[in-house]
């Protein structure tokens, strides 16, 4: 587990400290979805689902299970939304501008944008009162940009115009989902 853990800490140090010279070590790593998922984003999930229900449990009155717990459910249905629905849309977006698919390599992309999402995460799902530091999530987009640079097989002049519509994509469908599952917990709690 502590091995585990170190290894999350220098991927996500060198990710969002300088996600150039990550894009250009991992571009031809051949890391499967299940290794993403099981060395990076379960992990990751994991400390946020903890961490939620440990802020909403002693932030809510009475420290009623079951509204900590609904919480977590909407953090994991959230995350898992935005990793499987963004890999599937964006690779519908692809196609609808008539490039190939690109399946394996949106999966690393997704993966590892969502490494900052999910690192403000824990913090503002430990201290809720801390909700303004998930504007620092969006860095995540950079981190995607970055990489799909590199890994969406685009041409040069429109590269960055495309990437730039499956980020603004993704965020929207991210932020609609995010705004309408907090207004029906909000109206459960």
């Amino acid at each position: 587990m502590k091995e585990l853990a170190l290894k999350i800490y220098a991927l996500a140090q060198e990710l969002i400290l300088n996600p150039r010279a990550f894009w250009k070590s991992h571009t031809y790593s051949n890391e499967s979805q299940d290794e993403l998922l099981r060395n990076l984003l379960l992990p990751l999930l994991g400390s946020v689902a903890i961490a939620v229900f440990l802020g909403e449990f002693f932030r809510s009155d009475y420290f009623r299970i079951w509204v900590a717990a609904l919480w977590v459910i909407r953090e994991i249905l959230l995350f898992a939304a935005i990793y499987f629905g963004g890999i599937y849309g964006t690779n519908l977006l692809i196609k609808y501008y008539g490039y190939e698919e690109r399946t394996v390599a949106l999966q690393k992309l997704v993966a590892y944008s969502l490494v900052p999402f999910l690192l403000v995460s824990i913090v503002t799902g430990l201290f809720p009162f801390f909700y303004f530091l998930d504007i620092f999530g969006i860095y995540g987009f950079y981190i995607f940009l970055m990489g799909g640079r590199r890994l969406l097989l685009f041409p040069k002049e429109k590269r960055d115009n495309l990437i730039l519509k499956i980020i603004v994509v993704n965020w929207i469908v991210f932020g609609l989902l995010s705004f309408t599952t907090d207004k029906i917990l909000m109206l459960l709690d």
